[in-house]
């Protein structure tokens, strides 16, 4: 699952869209961390660190 490289929005999208898939069992595990620890959904969860990670690897930080 490697991701795309670039730090446009439409490279972004498809790299979260990517990540949501299927996490592989290292991320499975922080997922389920993640959403004991913020007490929400495994599925919440997982997009954000779905979000995090994508825009990470586009040297982008989230906007609040």
């Amino acid at each position: 699952m490697p991701l795309k490289r670039g730090r446009s929005q439409k490279t972004i999208s498809t790299n979260i869209k990517e990540l949501m898939k299927k996490p592989s069992k290292a991320r499975a595990k922080g997922v389920r961390t993640l959403a004991k620890k913020t007490g929400t959904t495994t599925k919440e969860a997982q997009r954000r660190q779905a979000v995090a990670i994508a825009l990470s690897s586009a040297g982008k930080k989230r906007k609040k």
